[in-house]
């Protein structure tokens, strides 16, 4: 690494052109100025200067060190300045969640974008360990899971609640004659459902599980006992397969609402209703930069308790 008070001494040099100009300015002596563009030279293994009577010329080694040494200096006078800046307006935010969240948040993100266009939102989906994990490494600032981590590095907060929906094809509804009214008879057990398929997905075995072991309890024992149709990884695409009757699934219901085609799927009026606390989770001794603040209280107003 170049010595920083070698630099330092030849950039004041070449700004006052006089080495006596130097050694006042940097509280020196003038031997000292000389033996600090030595020690550089000989460090660099290139000539700087040519002396000639009291002046000097730069040789090219000389003016590109000149360029080189000015933008560090600038460099490092604009990091000591963002070390104390902390805009609300400017600045990328790293933030996870789930798919169905994602989609659900994500249009905001953008309208806050687009009204201050120094912001910018880097959205990763995922399930809660996917998310907890990312934030661990440093490659998330903040998240919303339903569950919390033990982990005491991590600081939860509770801030809202999501409904869980068993979806199921609106054609499978039709053809086995089921009415879908408050009060009716709950005509579906697990093993018609079972017989659909359940359409899997990175989050599928919790949300399974959490609904079908109160609603189908007599017989809904393990995720073990599901019959897998299908696996898909992209929210936007596992309502897909249940609308085509390819099989079920368990989702938030944000999902169903954002879905292109809701007249083909049924959301089964569910005996025993299903939510999930949401958590917004982030690093405990880490504070977050204050264009956060418009998030947090974004999210826990849209999904308020």
């Amino acid at each position: 690494m170049i010595n920083p008070t070698w630099v330092n001494t030849f950039i004041t040099l070449v700004n006052t052109g006089h080495f006596t100009q130097t050694a006042e300015k940097l509280y020196m002596t003038q031997p000292g100025v000389s033996q600090h563009i030595k020690k550089l030279e000989e460090q660099l293994g290139n000539e700087l200067l040519i002396r000639f009577g009291k002046r000097f010329e730069l040789t090219e080694a000389g003016q590109k060190m000149y360029e080189f040494g000015q933008q560090q200096q600038t460099q490092e006078s604009q990091f000591l300045a963002s070390l104390s800046a902390d805009d609300v307006y400017c600045g990328m935010s790293k933030i996870g969640c789930s798919g169905s969240l994602a989609m659900q948040l994500y249009p905001l993100l953008l309208q806050r974008q687009q009204e201050y266009n120094q912001l910018s939102f880097h959205v990763e989906a995922g399930p809660n360990q996917s998310t907890i994990k990312n934030i661990l490494s440093d490659d998330l600032d903040v998240g919303i899971v339903t569950r919390i981590d033990s982990n005491s590095d991590l600081f939860f907060e509770e801030i809202g609640q999501s409904s869980l929906s068993l979806i199921l094809p609106a054609q499978f509804i039709t053809d086995n004659k089921a009415t879908s009214n408050d009060g009716a008879k709950q005509w579906l057990d697990f093993a018609t459902l079972n017989q659909l398929g359940f359409i899997h997905h990175p989050d599928g075995s919790h949300y399974a599980s959490q609904v079908l072991t109160p609603n189908f309890s007599e017989t809904f024992k393990s995720i073990n006992q599901l019959k897998i149709t299908g696996y898909i990884n992209q929210l936007s695409q596992i309502l897909v397969p249940v609308s085509q009757g390819l099989g079920y699934t368990v989702l938030p219901e944000s999902a169903v609402e954002s879905f292109h085609q809701p007249q083909l799927l049924h959301v089964y009026p569910l005996k025993h209703q299903v939510s999930e606390a949401l958590y917004l989770v982030r690093k405990r001794h880490r504070p977050l930069p204050l264009r956060y603040d418009w998030f947090i209280a974004m999210v826990k107003e849209t999904l308020a308790l």
